[in-house]
């Protein structure tokens, strides 16, 4: 529990609820309290977030009084620990078929013997007093459902003397609860299988990398202290190499199964796998504020919002089963007084009729779909905040991206150097490294990688670090072997009149075409060289681009605050036609307002910090998010963990087919239920053929939803 605003938080685990039918009626019971703030529901994990002030005892007595039984569970409760759901389904169905079995081996030993149907009767009250309990409950509670409907039928059926089917009913009512809590059950087994990567122990050295090694629980390590990570085991918490290498599977975060080579200073990641070496590392968050952590909450939130169709759904079961209720009472009542047959056989078609059009395949058809769709979307490194979200991402129709960190690696690399007359390449490379050795910027990072590469020796750090000055928006200079050399741009070197003359040959008016950047290298005297430097575009952009365009996507673009040459140089390299470059924050917020109105639904990819108003204008925004970045996580709509662009049309298909599945799940039942009220109402079904119909539809439409877990090769 935790307070906020006087109210106090408290997770509920229901064991019984099952469904949306069951999460109604719970809802319906606690916001009539009032202690009651708000409620937040995660249907798959069976759990009831209850905001409230107070004590928690009126909400529990409330759940009693439905038959939903509820007891609080700690927040922090792994999902993989939460108590298993009631077997009751079972024990009902095998105690009501049973006592069917042996009316049925009665009846055909002993035919026309009254004391025969008992057995049938012992059926009815096995398998209809829990429903008849749940129906009573449910209109007590003004909240008619699936209990409610068949406990009207399985007593009216009685009441007219047809025990025999009546105890067919049950059964089969029994079989069909227990069946969907199964198939219920492989949707949430998918989801928990997120959770079991959940680090438990860790390897902690007391007093230092030298100190004694004690075993502790991933919850009691602190930012700070020195972890023992061994080959095979997980990473307890978010962490950074102090010393030695290996390969980490990081396919739990990032849904890719290539392993990530680690060094000293890299990060680890909680729930992450080690490989062939030894680490020693030094823990930087404790577990529950780890990156694992916080991908398993944006799960939990994720699985709590509901996308629009789904909604929609809802709205329409509340309105749809007490009007079949009222159909039912009509075709009851209306043909007798008519005298268009009898009171009886009217009375059993509408029973028949309040079977099959429960209501439980019609709320199921968009949850399991949801659920499926996030389950997976999280297993393939794709972090999606709400079905909300990936049903709008299936409708988009236009598509920006920021260039740097985005289309590009953000970094810069080397892309060539060009030597003045009677100056080597690797002289130029030499100068420029000695000179940067002191600089912390990306260019001065690429020259000094390229110079290693070569095997370029440089002037010691200390006796440049006494030197080094930096020049305002220019560059930068140290001396070299006792000379003053210089490493800038343009308007350095234009400044100097020894070296203005050497500029024409190197760098053309304009600057290099093929660059992001240029760093020239020269001296008081003269120009030594240039290098060109370029921000590398991601090696899966251009796929990209052309999976964009085969999904349908209209308009593509590029939204960059850099340079024209350096923006356009990136977009055609990925295939990108429209470039809008030198753009501020508010100028990209602009740009993609526009884009909203002109397309309707646009997504904006970016690094989910220097483009967050654009990425909060856009109707999705997508967040490149390498594991271990909070801010892109909190910032978009999607995340991607891995930083993979070809995520994103992925998604896109994922999206698109959550819909189509649910409108599948929502016409199946709708044209299911359709075909046997008709037969019902001309008396061609019975009260059995009913229950079989209503329970094939409800695991049609479950089955259907689990597809989009295994179902890899089409969403690629």
């Amino acid at each position: 529990m935790k307070p906020s605003d006087n109210a106090t938080v408290t997770r509920i685990f229901v064991p019984a609820m099952d469904c949306p039918e069951e999460e109604r009626e719970v809802r319906t019971a606690l916001s009539r309290l009032p202690g009651v703030v708000s409620l937040d529901f995660r249907l798959f994990s069976r759990q009831v977030e209850v905001r409230h002030r107070g004590d928690v005892d009126p909400i529990l007595t409330a759940l009693r009084q439905i038959g939903l039984e509820g007891h609080p569970v700690d927040e922090a409760l792994r999902a993989a620990d939460l108590p298993e759901a009631s077997r009751a389904p079972l024990t009902t169905f095998l105690l009501a078929g049973a006592a069917l079995f042996l009316g049925a081996a009665l009846r055909v030993l002993l035919p026309g013997e009254p004391l025969a149907r008992l057995p049938f009767l012992a059926a009815i009250l096995f398998g209809g007093a829990p429903v008849a309990l749940r129906g009573a409950k449910e209109a007590r509670n003004r909240s008619l459902g699936m209990n409610a409907l068949m406990t009207i039928s399985i007593g009216g059926s009685a009441l007219m003397g047809e025990w025999a089917e009546a105890a067919v009913v049950v059964t089969l009512f029994a079989l069909a609860n227990h069946l969907e809590a199964r198939s219920l059950d492989r949707a949430r087994r998918a989801t928990l299988d997120l959770f079991a990567g959940s680090p438990e122990r860790a390897v902690v050295r007391v007093g230092g990398p030298a100190g004694e090694e004690r075993t502790v629980s991933a919850e009691e390590v602190q930012p700070g202290d020195i972890l023992i990570v061994r080959p095979g085991e997980r990473v307890p918490v978010d962490a950074a190499v102090y010393r030695g290498a290996s390969d980490l599977n990081e396919a739990l975060l990032t849904g890719e199964s290539a392993p990530v080579e680690k060094k000293e200073g890299d990060p680890l990641y909680a729930g992450t796998v080690n490989g062939r070496g030894l680490l020693i590392a030094t823990a930087s968050h404790s577990l529950s504020d780890s990156t694992y952590a916080r991908i398993l909450r944006r799960v939990e939130e994720a699985q709590a919002q509901k996308a629009p169709v789904q909604t929609f759904m809802e709205r329409f079961a509340a309105v749809y089963t007490p009007a079949v209720l009222g159909a039912a009472v009509l075709v009851a009542a209306l043909p007798p007084l008519l005298w268009h047959g009898s009171l009886f056989a009217w009375t059993y078609r509408a029973l028949v009729l309040l079977v099959i059009a429960c209501p439980c395949a019609i709320v199921l058809a968009a949850p399991v779909v949801t659920l499926s769709a996030l389950t997976r979307a999280t297993r393939d490194g794709i972090l999606v905040k709400g079905a909300r979200h990936l049903e709008a991402l299936g409708k988009v129709r236009a598509v920006a991206f920021d260039k740097t960190g985005t289309l590009t690696y953000g970094r810069l690399r080397f892309a060539g150097v060009r030597a003045a007359a009677g100056v080597g390449e690797d002289e130029v490379l030499r100068l420029a490294a000695a000179v940067e050795a002191g600089s912390a910027h990306p260019a001065a990072e690429a020259i000094r990688r390229e110079a290693a590469r070569r095997g370029v020796v440089t002037a010691a750090r200390g006796t440049l670090a006494r030197t080094f000055a930096s020049i305002d928006g220019q560059g930068v200079s140290a001396e070299v072997d006792g000379v003053r050399v210089y490493v800038g741009n343009l308007r350095l070197f234009e400044g100097m009149a020894g070296a203005r003359e050497g500029l024409e040959g190197l760098v053309p008016a304009g600057g290099p075409e093929t660059s992001a950047s240029v760093a020239i290298v020269g001296t008081d005297l003269g120009v030594a060289g240039a290098i060109d430097l370029t921000d590398e575009v991601r090696a899966e952009a251009a796929e990209t681009v052309r999976a964009l365009r085969r999904l349908g996507v209209r308009h593509i673009s590029l939204l960059t605050g850099d340079r024209e040459e350096a923006a356009r140089t990136a977009a055609a390299a990925a295939g990108i036609d429209a470039v809008s470059c030198g753009l501020l924050p508010e100028d990209k917020l602009a740009e993609v307002r526009r884009l909203v109105d002109v397309h309707g639904s646009v997504a904006m990819v970016g690094d989910g910090v220097n483009d967050a108003p654009a990425l909060a204008q856009a109707t999705v925004g997508v967040a490149m998010a390498a594991a271990g970045s909070p801010a892109a996580m909190e910032t978009a709509d999607v995340a991607l963990l891995a930083g993979d662009l070809r995520k994103i049309p992925s998604a896109i298909v994922l999206g698109r087919r959550m819909v189509a599945l649910v409108r599948q799940n929502v016409a199946a039942s709708l044209a299911i239920k359709a075909g046997f009220l008709g037969l019902a109402v001309a008396g061609y079904a019975t009260l059995w053929m009913a229950v079989l119909a209503d329970m094939g539809t409800t695991l049609l439409v479950i089955f259907n939803g689990l597809r989009l877990l295994r179902d890899r090769a089409r969403l690629q």
